[in-house]
């Protein structure tokens, strides 16, 4: 199954990665995910939309904005839980999934 292939390829850069299902589609829970930010490593847990959400072709929230960084961050309510996104478009649904988080985190370095 594709997404069972695209998971085992997320959880080389985040060990605990899950799918989860939400309004019918995939989103994958990246936790203790290391992004570089400014120049530093630091540690937060992210949520992968690899498919169109809110208007955006895919989408990578966060459990908190680095408003230093990224444009536009907005508050977003999925899985019960509260999620931050910067305004980052037009990364494809067609790419494999761990290349759409490569291009989501380009904006944070």
């Amino acid at each position: 199954m594709k997404q069972d292939e695209e998971i085992a390829k997320l959880r080389k850069v985040a060990p605990g990665a899950e799918l989860w299902e939400e309004a019918g589609g995939p989103l994958v829970y990246l936790p203790n995910l290391r992004i570089e930010h400014n120049g530093d490593l630091v540690i937060a847990n992210a949520l992968l939309s690899p498919r169109a959400h809110s208007s955006y072709t895919t989408r990578l929230f966060f459990d908190r904005p680095f408003p230093e960084k990224g444009q536009n961050w907005t508050v977003h309510n999925l899985m019960g839980r509260t999620w931050h996104a910067m305004s980052f478009n037009n990364v494809s649904e067609t790419l494999p999934w761990i290349e759409i988080l490569a291009n989501h985190l380009v904006p944070l370095r």
